[in-house]
């Protein structure tokens, strides 16, 4: 028996109805059932057509079995005619108003539309519907009043609001793509909206509203209206049992795509972090899927659970959009968190809010690291707690101290991503980091294990490059200070050091000699195309190297390069990589833009001008280059390595010199060694740094 019970709360109401839903109806998934509690329906509907007539008595039988009061405020659709009437003074304004209102709802034929009309007679013959028409008060604007809302409330005092989509009032009753966003009093953080709908409408209603004026409902409309009253009505919505066109089966749910064949070895990383009780880190090279690999993890995971909230990190937008593609692939429709907190965050919360009510069982949200560290976004996500996955990409950005300190405990399924883990002179950011991802490498997949089956083969080549007569002077200059300060007792110690050191590196970085080996390597590959050069934040001689370098390949030798770097907005990084890809751009030439998820597997030839000591920069930057790419059967790296003077000097240096430089040697060594330990070219490689070895007695190394 309808209307037997008779609170909101005992509903399953969800933040948001669509005509794509999964069950695909509106009419039996809200407003039926709502109705069925209401003992009042507040609706403001847009103009007053017989279709929005329509839309607004949606339902309507549950009100009218129930007793239930229905106010109603339109706003009259006027056309030209009516308003050259109005400006010339033809006739009084309410006149017009009148016409159009009856003009209207004649000659109706839509069965589905007359039924509906039937259902508002029978209200308003019973005085439980009462009609108020909106305009705007300015008698020369001829702008509407075009709110589309309805507050509903049941017999203990709650209430509902909802806001309709902007095309509510337009096209046929059926062929509508119908959208209501919900809010409910007695869920806290929504108390305020449903309050303040509450009373706009109120102050409409009793034409208080300062632009808009709202007047009673002309007898003459009222009367045409009840001729549209039948001696009977049907005890069922028309649309209460119709299947709407525009359903999509499993909208929004996890689903693996046909098109997607994981790997052996993804399948074996899959079954690892289930085994660790899904959580735990996967240890893969730049290159193997590590993207593909985790949404197949996690979709699996939704078809254990059967309700899943999915809660994404990465460090930069690129990454964020890059991802945003694959989720689509996989049946999922992320709501993106990177740009003003006003774009999101609304959304956001109703998710979060209907997920825990367990009116929807998924939903899945993205963003950068800084969004994942703002207080609203923690406020959020720490209301998460079962049936909750956490996935990290790049996930030693998040080792930081303020980045770690913020991962929510609360989340049960954590999954962790990165070619290179461990972070850099950080062993307790790292270990913190593995103990919140289940204290565990599940699964491990590196460059050697990939090179030649789902990467290419490279050529290795190591280019020494000794500085300038100045830059050395100015080299040995900062090295005699940091060997006369590290024997010193001072409290500023490792503050100064730390300073010299890095002005010492950027001696090393800003090499001119560099510049005239690329233009050299370069004089052989002028026609070539897919060349990447990575520079330095440094300056040479006045001007940036990257500057310098465009220079050099653009002006020099005529080539078509472009930079990618910061200062070009998402856009332009767009245009430009689909210029390198197609061959338009023969070099791009970067700074760190491209260090990290950008996909660029059309590159055969890396030129690498600064490269820091820290592993994972190194090792990014070549796993990017080997991506496997139609016709691109190998890869070229051109490692450039600053000594800091001709080999044939090193004898005549005293002790504690050699020494310092002989350290800074063996740290790129460690890079250039395990470049060439991998290499096609691997033997002669290495025989190229025999000779550096020897001079600093670094043959075993």
């Amino acid at each position: 028996m309808r209307g037997e019970y008779l609170s909101f709360k005992e509903l399953d109401i969800s933040f948001q109805y669509r005509s794509d839903n999964e069950s695909g109806n509106i009419i039996n998934d809200f407003y039926i059932p709502v109705l069925a509690k209401s003992v009042n329906y507040k609706r403001a509907v847009g103009y007053f057509t017989s279709h929005s007539l329509s839309l607004a008595a949606k339902g309507i039988i549950e009100l009218m079995n129930c007793n239930g009061k229905m106010q109603l405020i339109a706003s009259p659709k006027l056309n030209e005619e009516d308003i050259e009437s109005i400006q010339k003074g033809y006739a009084a304004r309410e006149n017009i108003v009148e016409k159009s209102l009856l003009r209207e709802i004649n000659n109706i034929t839509d069965e589905s539309s007359l039924e509906r009309l039937n259902y508002l007679a029978w209200l308003i013959a019973n005085n439980q519907l009462d009609i108020k028409i909106a305009m705007l008060r300015d008698k020369n604007s001829f702008g509407i009043f075009h709110e589309k809302v309805g507050i509903l409330e049941d017999r203990d005092g709650n209430h509902i609001a909802f806001t309709g989509s902007s095309n509510e009032t337009e096209g046929g009753l059926h062929s509508n793509f119908e959208s209501i966003d919900v809010f409910c009093s007695w869920r806290g953080n929504e108390l305020h909206r449903v309050e303040k709908k509450l009373e706009n409408f109120q102050s409409l209603w009793e034409d208080k509203t300062e632009m808009v004026q709202v007047f009673e409902f002309p007898e003459a409309v009222k009367e045409k209206l009840l001729t549209y009253r039948k001696t009977d009505y049907k005890k069922l919505d028309p649309e209460a049992n119709r299947r709407n066109e525009l359903k999509i089966e499993g909208l929004n749910h996890p689903k693996i795509p046909d098109v997607i064949k994981l790997r052996d070895y993804q399948k074996e990383a899959i079954i690892s972090w289930f085994k660790n009780d899904c959580q735990g880190l996967l240890e893969m090279a730049t290159g193997t899927g590590k993207t593909i690999t985790s949404i197949t993890a996690v979709t699996k995971l939704f078809e254990v659970t059967n309700r899943l909230c999915v809660v994404i990190v990465c460090p930069y937008t690129h990454l964020v959009d890059q991802w945003v593609k694959d989720l689509k692939l996989f049946n999922m429709n992320p709501i993106v968190a990177y740009h003003s907190r006003s774009l999101w965050e609304e959304e956001l919360r109703n998710n979060i809010s209907a997920f825990n009510a367990k009116v929807t069982d998924h939903f899945c949200v993205i963003m950068t690291n800084a969004t994942f560290s703002s207080p609203t976004m923690q406020t959020l996500l720490n209301e998460l707690h079962a049936d909750t996955v956490f996935v990290a990409d790049e996930a030693h950005h998040l080792g930081a101290v303020n980045q770690r300190k913020r991962l929510i405990k609360s989340i049960p399924y954590r999954l962790a991503l990165s070619a290179t883990p461990n972070r850099w002179y950080d062993e307790e950011g790292s270990n913190e980091l593995l103990a919140y991802f289940g204290n565990k490498v599940v699964f491990e997949f590196g460059l050697e294990k990939a090179i030649g089956k789902f990467l290419t083969e490279y050529f290795y080549y190591p280019v020494l490059v000794t500085l300038d007569e100045d830059e050395s002077e100015k080299y040995f200059e900062i090295t005699r200070k940091i060997s006369r300060i590290f024997n010193q007792k001072n409290e500023d110690k490792e503050q100064i050091l730390e300073s010299l050191l890095i002005e010492r590196a950027r001696v090393l970085s800003a090499a001119r000699n560099k510049l005239y080996k690329l233009k050299d390597l370069f004089s052989e590959f002028k026609d070539s195309k897919y060349n990447i050069v990575y520079c330095g934040d440094s300056t040479v001689d006045d001007d940036k190297q990257i500057d310098k370098v465009v220079k050099v390949l653009g002006s020099t030798l005529d080539m078509r390069v472009h930079t990618f770097t910061s200062r070009e907005d998402k856009e332009e990084r767009k245009v430009l990589l689909n210029r390198f890809e197609s061959g338009d751009l023969q070099a791009l030439v970067a700074i760190k833009c491209l260090d990290e998820g950008v996909d660029v597997p059309a590159t055969q030839r890396a030129f690498i001008l600064a490269s820091s000591t820290n592993p994972r920069e190194f090792i990014q930057r070549r796993g990017r280059v080997l991506r496997k790419y139609p016709g691109k059967k190998y890869s070229y790296i051109y490692d450039f390595i600053v000594i800091p003077r001709n080999l044939e000097e090193i004898q005549r240096i005293e002790p504690e010199l050699f020494n310092t430089e002989r350290n800074l040697v063996k740290r790129e060594l460690t890079r250039v060694v395990e470049f060439a330990d991998l290499a096609v070219n691997g033997p002669v490689a290495h025989e190229t740094l025999n000779t550096l070895k020897k001079s600093y007695n670094l043959l075993n190394y």
